[in-house]
């Protein structure tokens, strides 16, 4: 019965912490972040409380080593499992993500993005979208330049970036936060 219990807290934890992540992911919502963290303590004390009883029955009960011990390693799997997620989710905090669309009528070239990690697109079509991530690494505004009919012409992008964002960059228009 352990073996069940284990083995169910273990897929159910997975699964929880993988939605949370696929939503944090979509919605980048602060109040995801939040449920996010009060999930793992949760899931934690949980788990660990579990693991203790599959070892706990591992020692006792030597006819059934092999399902205990099969039982503890899955359990186990779930720890570099959510280190990846923290990981992941620490990039996602530390980048915004601009979708480009050009807006100007004609192709644009050269497109340089200044401010945080240097990115570069060579060139957008007449309501070509491309998103780029890029790496906050200080506190500027983030530029845009670009080649529009030979000529070099510079955007703002966003002022005082927010690390974590989405935002849609209308090039020849204007930025839209998307919430």
């Amino acid at each position: 019965m352990t073996n069940r219990i284990g083995r169910f807290t273990a897929l159910i934890s997975f699964l929880i912490g993988t939605m949370i992540l696929i939503i944090f992911y979509f919605t980048d919502s602060s109040a995801i972040t939040e449920f996010g963290m009060i999930f793992i303590v949760v899931a934690g004390i949980i788990n660990a409380g579990v693991f203790v009883k599959v070892l706990i029955d591992l020692i006792n009960e030597k006819e059934n080593r092999k399902k205990y011990f099969f039982t503890s390693g899955i359990m186990l799997l779930n720890i570099p499992i959510i280190l990846a997620y923290f990981y992941f989710v620490m990039i996602l905090m530390n980048t915004m993500r601009v979708s480009f669309i050009n807006e100007t009528g004609r192709e644009i070239t050269n497109l340089k993005i200044i401010g945080g990690e240097p990115k570069s697109i060579e060139k957008l079509e007449i309501g070509e979208k491309q998103t780029k991530w890029i790496a906050i690494n200080s506190i500027n505004d983030l530029i845009l330049e670009y080649e529009f009919n030979g000529e070099v012409k510079t955007e703002m992008i966003y002022s005082y970036m927010v690390v974590g964002k989405k935002i849609e960059h209308r090039i020849g228009n204007k930025i839209k936060l998307i919430e």
